[in-house]
């Protein structure tokens, strides 16, 4: 793949993680966003923990290597011209499950703010300590972007209501700590941050 569509590349380098949006919200009037992502080789890439979507459905076509899906309390290894969709609600979990560079196409619907809430989630996983999976590791950090974005990410290992509540207990922490969702320098520009991959 060249890099002659014009957006620029996004990492995560922590998670192994690189993505370019194809078509954004505001291209599509909202009704969905697409991407596509690549998953380094294991063990440097490190997919999402199991977490839903509560108002977006996620469709993943692999192009190259093998994604692991977790869906529905089943795994599976898709491969090359196979693909899987997820409704909102769901928990789910992928990964790269092959020993090559996995390269996927994907979607949500509707697009809501995913463009944004990734920029800034993986501009803060590069400069401060994060999860393997990619997430910022002080709550308090954390909490407030959270709290901004509250319809597009939970973990699905605890109860949707129970982390909005401890969101919403930390997020005003966070911000008189003065950390907040205001991070200019994450959004991409296109004479920056591109790379160049096959």
């Amino acid at each position: 793949m060249s890099d002659d569509v014009g957006a620029p590349i996004v990492e995560a380098p922590k998670s192994g993680k690189h993505v370019r949006y194809l078509e954004t919200a505001d291209e599509t009037d909202g009704e969905y966003a697409r991407f596509e992502m690549w998953l380094d080789i294991p063990p440097e890439s490190h997919g999402p923990m199991k977490h839903v979507h509560p108002e977006q459905d996620e469709y993943l076509e692999v192009r190259r290597g093998v994604l692991g899906v977790w869906h529905d309390g089943t795994t599976r290894h898709l491969s090359a011209g196979e693909s899987t969709e997820i409704p909102a609600g769901e928990p789910h979990k992928f990964w790269n499950a092959g020993d090559e560079e996995l390269h996927v196409v994907g979607e949500v619907r509707p697009a809501l703010r995913t463009e944004s809430f990734m920029y800034l989630t993986y501009g803060l996983t590069r400069d401060f300590v994060a999860t393997p999976s990619g997430m910022p590791l002080n709550p308090l950090r954390l909490a407030p972007v959270l709290d901004e974005f509250d319809d597009l990410l939970y973990l699905a290992l605890f109860p949707i209501w129970l982390q909005r509540l401890g969101i919403q207990l930390l997020a005003p922490i966070g911000r008189l700590c003065g950390y907040g969702t205001d991070y200019p320098e994450y959004v991409p520009d296109e004479r920056v941050g591109r790379l160049n991959r096959d």
